[in-house]
């Protein structure tokens, strides 16, 4: 159960990533993708499913090996710290914009609000004992 709970947040963390990058790009630009929604979506996801999810997990992991208290705080604040990571790969793979170009900042917001989303959701699922990452490090847990 906790593996398809994780599916499951990712796939949310990506989707509110992708909303708010829309979001942005329409209220601060005034435009939509239009022809720029295929190349966007895979710089996104690449960063995603290549970067930010597996540093989202093992930031968890550390936050759940080291601290007792507040980890509904703890990982969404650890998961939005690390937003800047995927967005430089973003940027190279774009075309080595500026990282403080207007262009960064929708990659900024997709980055900070999965981080939001994935912390959260991942206590969520502490909370409703679907699993943890530290406390599955057992063999018999992964079989389940």
């Amino acid at each position: 159960m906790f593996k398809i709970a994780m599916i499951l947040l990712g796939l949310l963390s990506y989707t509110s990533g992708f909303l708010s990058y829309v979001y942005y790009l329409q209220l601060v630009f005034d435009q939509s993708l239009k022809s720029d929604l295929g190349f966007v979506i895979l710089i996104t996801l690449f960063g995603f499913l290549g970067i930010a999810c597996p540093i989202y997990v093992g930031i968890v992991y550390f936050v759940d090996k080291k601290f007792k208290k507040f980890k509904l705080l703890l990982y969404p604040l650890a998961c939005v710290a690390i937003f800047f990571i995927p967005t430089l790969l973003a940027l190279l793979l774009w075309g080595g914009i500026s990282p403080f170009s207007p262009e960064a900042q929708n990659f900024y917001f997709f980055y900070l609000s999965s981080g939001i989303v994935f912390g959260v959701g991942y206590r969520i699922i502490q909370k409703m004992k679907l699993g943890s990452f530290y406390k599955s490090s057992n063999v018999k847990d992964f079989q389940k």
